[in-house]
């Protein structure tokens, strides 16, 4: 089982603070999530017309409009206030329930899918599988997907210099920057909740110019505010326009019976 976070005692989190103070600028300075991910979750009977999805740490609405335009009927969660009203407002049809995954109220048996798009390595696992089991319906799906922002196959410029910045920290560089981002296949079969049943993954890229980078740099919460102004001068030197390659990555998986009780 993946380590619970530091704020799971119920204080607000980096994440809650963070994305917070940029409710505003978020949805916007990041690049929307590749069409064929859609594509392959109503493939995957994952969304589809009259699917009841839990959306976990919906932010903004990144993915919520493309859910919504699939035809799901969607319930979202989202931790911060000001997040959720904008999300409330974007998708009125959308209910919203304020607060973390670990601790909202969660019907039983009541949804078709969850769905958490970049937010569930926010999230603590020990506490939340156990509840999305059981807010699920039998055989019930749970897609969990993220960006990597950088994709380490492909080598540029700019993503030399990004490397250069996160080098100078005392941690050095972090296991965001690999393909495999958590929560880990392992990590969300942990405790038997739930099987493995498909993975896939989308590199694609964007071209952006330095106000881009600076505001979709923001948005990373692990980076600091004299970081983002040297990856911002980075791009400015690279540019005009610098060809960011980045890949998503989806892990499906189905409701079990229930964990496994040793005999």
């Amino acid at each position: 089982m993946s380590p619970s976070p530091p704020w799971s005692d119920g204080s607000p989190g980096p994440r809650q603070l963070h994305f917070e103070r940029l409710a505003a600028s978020y949805h916007a300075a990041r690049p929307p999530y590749p069409a064929a991910l859609f594509d392959r979750l109503l493939a995957e009977r994952v969304i589809g017309p009259g699917v009841r999805v839990l959306e976990v740490g919906a932010g903004s609405g990144e993915a919520t409009g493309d859910l919504l335009a699939r035809g799901c009927d969607v319930v979202a969660v989202e931790p911060g206030p000001r997040l959720g009203q904008r999300l409330s407002l974007a998708h009125p049809g959308v209910r919203v329930l304020g607060g973390r995954l670990e601790d909202v109220a969660l019907p039983d048996a009541a949804f078709d899918a969850v769905v958490a798009a970049t937010s569930m390595h926010w999230v603590d696992l020990g506490v939340a599988l156990p509840r999305l089991h059981a807010a699920l319906r039998e055989r019930g799906l749970l897609a969990v997907w993220r960006t990597v922002f950088g994709d380490p196959r492909v080598q540029t410029e700019f993503r030399r210099r990004v490397l250069e910045i996160v080098a100078r920290r005392d941690e050095g560089i972090r296991d965001e920057d690999v393909v495999d981002p958590r929560p880990t296949v392992p990590e969300l079969s942990a405790g038997g909740f739930f099987r493995h049943r498909g993975s896939w993954q989308w590199p694609w890229h964007v071209d952006l110019d330095p106000g881009q980078i600076r505001r979709l740099f923001e948005t990373f919460s692990n980076w600091r505010p004299d970081e983002v102004d040297a990856a911002e001068a980075a791009a400015a030197e690279v540019g005009p326009v610098v060809r960011e390659h980045y890949v998503t990555i989806l892990h499906v998986l189905e409701r079990t019976p229930g964990p496994t009780r040793p005999s």
